[in-house]
């Protein structure tokens, strides 16, 4: 007969499985102090150490992971949600049990008391009958937009959060999310190629964000700030009278070196830089604790940053030969408009985002990306950020990632350097697909003969690249089936975080931390933000694995069925094509399918447009009829000539749809052929 463990010991293999990917500081913070007592047997199960995976993976059965569309698994829901709010009553009625009760028997049968409970059920009911209004995201009826049902793991793990309603803003006010969602990020990172060990995923930086828009934003935040570092640190260095600080692959003293050298240094050497400033100061401060000189050398040096000074002041201290010209953003013209929105908010400008036409696969075309990139380079103008996408909105496409993998060095030996940023907040999850549990690549080949063909050669280089990237956004509430709101950015080098970390006298303010401890709001965009969305990604993560068997088996689902519905549209076009022009905008690199309509015979723009609102409009949401009268419902776009590649769009009218190539034009001309009649 086995021993049983003691309490204490549980307490940290558990502790050991919650965390696997956090590092023996970080999580020894969940575990009572008596079990630190064990010494470095007791820390070796906190790491997880003799508890990793199992090598032979529970099987995802993607039939118990919903409700269903008919809700067939509602009795496993019900019983489940039962056994959360138990559990959570529970806990209440054992805090204390010496406590008396704040609400007695008398008190639930009073009048007042039952008038207002009957109050409650009333605005209950006429709430969930105005949700039935709602978009059936369930059902495969719904063939719209990157939008689906939610998975057991993760509403069951919100749903159990929720009820302890932790904020983790604060280490305070949410010990344990706070550890989770860590946790949470390092997975992310690990499933991005980050890193594998605890210890090469600590050096990476992962948090939940209330969507890829706060994402986007956040990332062009950090990147502002770690752009202009270098800089920052040549005043600070000049005005603490700190010599010897050298910077970049040549190491040339940073007094010698002009701004325009300086904001070209790879995020890399700019954080390097950082750190020697740091190291240096301590030096020059023996007295200080090394804690402290960190602290007190970052103080410095944010007075001279340009989150602190702004841009006017920051750019006017650059003059002579020191001055820059005004910096810029480089995107697909596929980008999601969080970036353009993200560009007006730091200040840097939407009119300075530069959009990079597509190919005819709809993905960024590189040789024009290279033209851009060497104007910036000919005319000094700082690149702050270029940013990829892994999943376009609109059609699902993966840009070329290795090829900008590939720019980014070749520009940083020429003396351009820019910080890589990937967008694939769709189709970020997609990379479990490629993950064996061990972390390892999976080849080409059978991957195809599983997914059905899928990826195309192009796409699977664009995913091996993903982990090249400075920062990388994906949303668990897309193709993680994770509730509202839940987001994520994960920076390869978790070093930039400090650029832009704040403190809040009420939260944390002012004491001592411990070796380790994270408190997340000091270094995020956002401030209160629900432990409960954290939990749920994490239960989900769970249960479904980020690799070839969890998600990969789920996503590769959906994969198939993509390339299933692009074969049948094929069919269905040739069976209607005395009536009706049907095509697919492209084979999809993702699992989102675009097609359009015309009607034979017909080769004007304007009359297609409109049969294709009429089109919509029969399947789509109508506010005046229930949802229960549309039989299927879709999604649409619109392709701008200002937004998308003429030189694509145009051979696309033509050929594909029989639409003459001029209707697709620009405003300059449609207003020049009004003023000729």
């Amino acid at each position: 007969m086995k021993k049983p463990f003691p309490r204490w010991q549980l307490r940290q293999m558990n502790s050991g499985r919650l965390f696997r990917n956090l590092t023996t500081e970080e999580i020894s913070h969940v575990l009572p102090e008596h079990a630190l007592q064990g010494g470095r047997v007791a820390l070796e199960f906190a790491k997880g150490a003799s508890l990793s995976p199992p090598s032979e993976p529970v099987p995802v059965n993607i039939k118990a992971l919903f409700l269903g569309p008919k809700a067939e698994n509602a009795d496993l829901v019900e019983q489940m949600f039962l056994q959360v709010l138990r559990d959570h009553v529970f806990w209440r009625r054992n805090f204390h049990p010496e406590d008396l009760p704040a609400i007695q028997p008398e008190d639930r049968i009073d009048t007042a008391y039952q008038t207002f409970i009957a109050h409650f059920q009333q605005e209950l009911f006429i709430l969930l009958g105005e949700l039935k209004a709602d978009i059936p995201f369930h059902s495969p009826r719904y063939i719209g937009h990157m939008l689906a049902d939610i998975s057991l793991p993760a509403l069951v793990g919100y749903i159990a959060t929720l009820l302890y309603n932790p904020n983790n803003c604060s280490w305070e006010a949410a010990p344990v999310t706070t550890l989770i969602e860590v946790e949470v990020g390092r997975e992310l990172a690990r499933m991005l190629g980050f890193g594998h060990t605890p210890e090469e995923l600590a050096a990476t930086w992962g948090h939940i964000t209330s969507g890829g828009t706060v994402a986007n934003l956040e990332a062009i935040w950090v990147a502002k700030a770690l752009k202009f570092l270098p800089v920052a640190v040549r005043f600070a260095a000049a005005d603490l009278g700190l010599a010897g600080l050298t910077a970049g692959p040549n190491r040339k003293a940073i007094g010698a070196m002009s701004a325009w050298e300086l904001v070209n240094l790879t995020p890399v050497e700019a954080l390097d830089l950082k750190d020697r400033f740091i190291h240096t100061y301590a030096q020059f401060h023996p007295e200080l604790e090394p804690e402290e000189a960190a602290l007190a050398a970052m103080d410095r040096l944010k007075a001279h940053d340009i989150l602190t000074l702004g841009d006017h002041a920051f750019f006017a201290r650059l003059t002579g030969t020191d001055a820059i010209a005004a910096p810029a953003m480089i995107a697909p013209q596929t980008l999601h408009y969080s970036l353009l929105k993200g560009a007006g908010t730091v200040g840097l400008g939407v009119g300075q985002v530069l959009p990079i036409p597509i190919d005819e696969h709809f993905r960024m075309d590189t040789a024009l990306l290279r033209q851009a990139l060497e104007r910036a380079y000919q005319q000094r103008q700082p690149v702050i950020l270029v940013a990829g996408v892994a999943g376009s909105t609109e059609e699902g496409a993966v840009d070329p990632l290795h090829e900008l993998v590939s720019l980014r060095e070749k520009m940083a030996e020429r003396g351009l350097g820019f910080f890589l940023h990937c967008d694939a907040a769709y189709g970020g999850y997609m990379t479990a697909c490629f993950r064996e549990p061990s972390g390892k690549f999976r080849r080409l080949g059978e991957m195809q003969e599983e997914y059905g063909g899928w990826p195309a050669p192009e796409v699977y280089k664009a995913f091996a690249a993903i982990g090249k990237a400075d920062a990388v956004v994906v949303d668990p509430h897309k193709l993680g089936y994770v509730p509202y709101p839940a987001g994520a950015l994960v920076f390869r080098d978790g070093r930039c975080k400090d650029l832009v970390a704040q403190e809040a006298a009420y939260a944390l303010g002012g004491r001592v931390r411990h070796p380790g401890e994270i408190s997340l709001g000091r270094y995020i965009l956002e401030g209160s933000k629900p432990g409960a969305a954290a939990a749920a990604v994490f239960l989900s993560h769970r249960v479904v694995p980020l690799d070839r068997h969890g998600y990969g088996k789920l996503l590769g689902h959906t994969l198939r069925i993509a390339r299933i519905f692009h074969k049948r549209l094929l069919t269905f076009a040739n069976t209607v094509q005395d009536e009706f022009i049907v095509t697919p905008l492209v084979l999809p690199d993702t699992n989102i399918l675009d097609y359009c309509f015309n009607l034979a015979g017909n080769d004007r723009l304007d009359v297609m447009n409109r049969f294709a609102q009429a089109l919509y409009r029969e399947l789509s949401i109508d506010p005046q009829n229930p949802v229960q009268t549309r039989h299927f419902i879709v999604s649409h776009t619109e392709f701008g000539y200002a937004n998308y590649h003429p030189g694509v769009i145009k051979p696309f009218l033509e050929g594909r749809l029989g639409i003459r190539r001029e209707y697709f034009a620009s405003p300059e001309e449609l207003w020049q052929r009004r003023k000729q009649g």
